[in-house]
């Protein structure tokens, strides 16, 4: 690491850690230009960070809550150490230091920003208390026994060290110095040397190796070096593997840990810059890949809610995040972010420094709405960003985590503001119904067999997907998570014309009488026609409808024709609300399940007809002024398939034609793996290899969106053509006028394509 032993020699003076003295320059111009009309209330911010500033100087105590176990703490002040509780019911080595060290991380980050932005002493007298009782405890880690493994209060009491530490640290004598400085390394840092040869993703991990930095950072002079920059070498080395390895791994815990751990790296990346100078971390290609995920999960409408996959929650705070990567990276759709949903507090005013123009995530994502994480096997479908838009969320994942739960081909979905089919979220740790619930398969929206749930985390994979304007589809398989009583679940999920889901599940059953249940979580009503369904009722009806405070979403029992449909609750886990459970009536081995999902906002019946023939299905579907054609191949492969009148015809692993009911020709199509589609006798597109293919047209021409994998001749039947631009590059069409056909030579890429007739 000698790039960084050279950047050590080029440290900055204090302060050095949460800012600098040129940073509290322009975080008092931010807060002036706020006053002249920003788009950012810079000076409410900063007006709640004084407030609260004055608040901790003058408080006696503080309380430190416990929600997942009722408990709380009053802390009297001075700090003294926390003395043993006793661990709650149902709970061994339960974690109280965590939120206690996390209360008095922020009270030195609050006081010592407080000091740097004012001068004023008793900030930095009320920081020097902090430190001088930190500096008295015996140690900063809980449990004695396990040192610092295994919890965050270590972690978090050296980050609040370090940063008071640097910011008075030109008020200190040098008794003072020395003392909190000792203190930082033999009960911060030094215990963190169990972990110099971990390189596990853990957010735990992930923690204490920021704070072994940012520690390090913080105290480290001419007089400490030798002891000090072996743990600077080691946490820099973590972290560039971090990143490397969140490139390609397959691990995710939740967006939740997903941001405590990108958080803490974030802090690390950007205290190393302020320190040195030097900026190869920040610059990292994670962090342009970091937003897109939590702005590919956040719901719908004008409320910050996220997916909660895993141990999760729908509020999650990340305006940290996305000030950072928007303000040092430049990133206009953190920068989108931070306009539209912002935290007012400290860290959005320290670090939302010179934020680029935002850039709504239509126009930043160039309408690609749908976006597969396959690395982490996670997919969002979405229509759009707007207040009456949807997003579906559906994950199948080999992430076997603690904080996983035992819900792969599990989703979610949310619509116009409301989560309509839900996840419970955070596990609850005590053994009991709410914890198999909340953990268990039988809490999420997936599949039991025979009763039974997933015995297995993770082993589960995207197996195929493709993402288009109007047509998108992923399939998970996920059989590998059961007790060896299914050898195959696929569940395919197809997105149509940003309006509709189809649901394909395909289980192949060990023994063919086995009994499949189909869940269905939510918090809102269920109805069949107009008839509410109350937990232990059931319904003949096909038709099933989650009605919400402002939208609802049909769910269609398509296929097969036979099914069971009851409303049940989990006794012992009440307040998660109620779920629909469908059971096929079909004893085969080989089992299909079809169901069409449709977000609404108003309300639209649709009507539909479904063939089946061997492992290929044919679906009609009336809505509104369209009719769609589905065409599916579940053997998952090329093959000419037809509809049940021939009236159309493609060589494909599966295809979608939408029709104008006025009109005869079709207007939207995509075909996957696919070289051929005729629709009434004539051929709308041919190729020479398959190709995946998605097609939208109006009275002023069309456009394209083409994936080859091989070198390929393509026709298109089309109007004569007076422009054609190709990946935003003006060519001159070969077009065939007597045949009224345009032909192109493709080499293997991706293709955007606009013809204007």
């Amino acid at each position: 690491m000698k790039k960084i032993a050279q950047h050590v020699k080029q440290l900055k003076p204090n302060p050095r850690i949460l800012f600098n003295e040129q940073e509290i320059v322009d975080i008092k111009a931010r807060i002036e230009e706020s006053e002249r009309g920003s788009r950012i209330d810079f000076k409410a911010m900063w007006n709640k960070s004084l407030e609260l500033a004055e608040l901790y100087v003058v408080e006696k105590e503080f309380t430190v809550l416990y929600p997942s176990c009722t408990v709380q703490l009053d802390i009297p002040l001075p700090l003294v150490q926390l003395e043993p509780i006793g661990d709650p019911p149902g709970y061994t080595d339960y974690p109280f230091w965590t939120m206690y060290s996390r209360a008095v991380e922020e009270r030195i980050r609050i006081l010592s920003f407080a000091f740097g932005m004012t001068k004023e002493k008793r900030f930095a007298t009320k920081v020097k208390e902090y430190l001088i009782a930190l500096s008295s405890f015996t140690r900063w880690f809980e449990f004695p026994y396990r040192g610092a493994e295994g919890n965050l209060s270590n972690a978090h009491f050296t980050i609040g060290a370090a940063i008071g530490y640097d910011a008075i640290f030109h008020t200190l004598d040098s008794s003072e110095k020395n003392m909190i400085k000792n203190a930082i390394l033999t009960k911060g840092l030094q215990p963190f040397k169990s972990d110099f040869n971990d390189h596990d993703s853990h957010n735990i991990i992930a923690s204490k190796r920021v704070a072994m930095l940012i520690g390090s950072l913080s105290i480290l002079d001419s007089d400490n070096s030798e002891e000090v920059e072996p743990f600077i070498s080691n946490s820099c080395t973590y972290i560039k593997n971090y990143l490397e390895n969140r490139m390609m791994d397959s691990d995710i815990e939740g967006l939740l840990y997903l941001n405590v751990a990108a958080r803490h790296i974030l802090m690390a990346v950007d205290t190393y810059h302020r320190s040195t100078g030097h900026d190869e971390f920040l610059k990292h290609p994670y962090f342009r890949f970091l937003p897109d995920i939590f702005i590919y999960t956040l719901g719908t409408g004008g409320k910050s809610s996220f997916v909660n996959f895993s141990d999760s929650f729908y509020s999650l705070d990340i305006s940290y995040l996305m000030a950072i990567i928007a303000s040092k990276n430049q990133n206009r759709i953190a920068s989108w972010y931070m306009n539209k949903f912002a935290e007012s507090h400290l860290e959005t005013l320290l670090n939302a420094n010179n934020i680029p123009v935002p850039l709504e995530p239509d126009k930043y994502y160039k309408n690609k709405n749908s976006h597969v994480f396959s690395t982490i096997g996670w997919a969002c479908l979405r229509s759009g960003w707007m207040e009456n838009d949807h997003l579906l969320a559906f994950n199948s994942s080999q992430s076997a985590k603690n904080h996983n739960h035992f819900d792969q081909n599990n989703f979610v979905l949310h619509v116009a503001g409301e989560w309509l089919l839900t996840n419970p979220g955070y596990q609850d740790y005590v053994e009991g119904s709410r914890r198999d619930f909340t953990i268990g398969t039988i809490g999420h929206n997936s599949m039991l067999v025979d009763g039974k749930g997933q015995s297995q985390l993770g082993k589960s994979k995207f197996v195929d997907w493709y993402t288009s304007d109007n047509f998108s589809f992923v399939v998970g398989e996920s059989a590998d998570t059961y007790d060896g009583n299914i050898s195959q679940w696929e569940r395919k999920i197809l997105h149509i014309d940003k309006c509709y889901f189809v649901i394909v599940d395909k289980v192949v059953k060990k023994d063919k009488n086995s009994v499949l249940s189909f869940l269905f979580h939510t918090n809102a009503q269920i109805y069949a026609s107009k008839e509410n369904i109350l937990p232990g009722e059931m319904t003949e009806k096909t038709h099933i409808k989650f009605v919400g405070d402002a939208a609802s979403a049909s769910l269609y029992c398509c296929y097969p024709k036979d099914s069971t449909k009851s409303v049940e609750i989990h006794k012992g886990a009440e307040d998660y609300g109620p779920y629909l459970q469908v059971v096929p009536i079909d004893n085969e081995q080989q089992q299909y399940v079809i169901t069409i999902l449709v977000p609404e906002v108003s309300q639209n019946e649709l009507e539909y007809s479904i063939t089946k023939d061997e492992s290929r299905f044919y679906m009609k579907v009336n809505r509104k002024s369209m009719i769609d054609y589905i065409l599916l191949n579940e053997a998952r492969a090329s093959f000419w398939q037809t509809t049940s009148n021939e009236e159309i015809g493609l060589q494909g692993e599966q295809g979608w034609i939408s029709f104008q009911v006025a009109d005869n020709m079709p207007s939207k199509f995509s075909v996957v793996n696919g070289s051929w589609l005729k629709v009434q006798g004539i051929t709308i597109f041919q190729s020479t290899e398959a190709i995946n293919i998605s097609y939208l047209s109006n009275n002023r021409g069309s456009q394209l969106q083409l994936e080859v994998l091989k070198d390929t001749q393509f026709w298109l039947k089309t109007p004569e053509i007076t422009s054609l631009v190709i990946n935003d590059e003006k060519h001159l069409p070969d077009y065939k006028t007597e045949k009224g056909i345009l032909e192109l030579n493709l080499s293997p890429g991706i293709y955007e394509i606009d013809i204007t007739i």
